[in-house]
């Protein structure tokens, strides 16, 4: 049987999902009516659905890649000297794509909607223990085990490594379907999925999105801090941040890329490859296959 899934059937995965999302929110809409409560927006909610559809994506997945769950869903521990170098990377990250994230919306402003959505889940105080099981709990176990787990995993299979992770980076930004969110998660996607190829482990993505979706969350609980255009509250008034806050950002996302493609070199040149002609699984994961040694 060919592997799964590929380009098209993640395509179908995506369909899939919207569609389930739908059958969902018809209950949920019916309910929220009655009950005079916004149950679409609410956090827990989102969790809810999440759960369920993601949850029946991958029991479907799992079962056409006719192979064991550990082996499509990885979770083999890794190096922790490899935790320092990951944490700078992502606020790096998180600080210099909320600045892109700005620049996008002084040009196409996020409708009322869509703003209301993104309060609850990232802003509203009353909501910050939902939230927190929402996207530093839910999310990154729901789409890193989907993305980083079952679709890397195929692409990896079919096409060159350098493409199965681009492609399901860029299949992982059209999975949040909104303009305002596809730069971060496509960027994201790339770096996590590289940490996944480089340790076959799905625990530094899980622990990269964690952490990424967490730092909004510590900035809510943090009032004293007051930088703007990054821990300001969302509004239609886009603020731009610092300067000195951007060159920061590029500074810890270059100093934590360059430790990591180090660190990773090193385990290469101590475990070199046991084949220089290998499909792509075997190029994705160096030393044959085996993951590196924890230390």
């Amino acid at each position: 049987m060919s592997p799964y899934p590929n380009i098209k059937q993640t395509f179908g995965l995506l369909v899939i999902f919207v569609l389930l999302q739908l059958l969902i929110s018809i209950p949920l809409g019916v309910i929220g009516m009655a009950t005079k409560l916004d149950l679409m927006s609410n956090p827990l909610t989102i969790a809810v659905a999440n759960l369920i559809s993601i949850g029946l994506l991958l029991h479907f997945g799992l079962r056409r890649t006719r192979a064991p769950a550990p082996e499509v869903f990885p979770l083999k521990p890794f190096r922790l000297v490899l935790l320092l170098p990951m944490t700078m990377t992502i606020i790096g990250m998180s600080i210099l794509l909320s600045e892109a994230d700005n620049r996008l919306r002084a040009v196409l402003p996020i409708p009322p909607q869509i703003m209301e959505i993104l309060k609850e889940l990232f802003g509203a105080p009353q909501n910050f223990f939902a939230s927190f099981l929402t996207l530093v709990i839910v999310a990154p176990f729901t789409e890193e085990f989907l993305f980083r787990g079952l679709v890397l995993r195929g692409f990896l299979q079919q096409y060159s490594v350098r493409k199965a992770v681009i492609v399901s980076a860029l299949f992982f930004a059209i999975f949040h379907f909104n303009p305002w969110q596809f730069t971060s998660a496509a960027v994201a996607g790339v770096v996590l999925a590289w940490w996944v190829v480089k340790t076959r482990s799905l625990w530094p993505g899980l622990f990269g999105h964690a952490l990424n979706n967490a730092l909004p969350l510590i900035l809510l609980a943090i009032p004293q801090l007051d930088i703007p255009g990054f821990s300001t509250e969302l509004t239609d008034q886009v603020e731009f941040q610092p300067l000195w806050f951007d060159a920061l950002g590029l500074l810890l996302a270059g100093a934590g890329i360059a430790w990591l493609i180090r660190e990773f070199a090193q385990v290469e040149d101590r475990h070199p490859p046991a084949f220089t002609e290998a499909p792509a699984v075997d190029l994705a994961f160096p030393n044959n296959g085996q993951m590196e040694n924890p230390q």
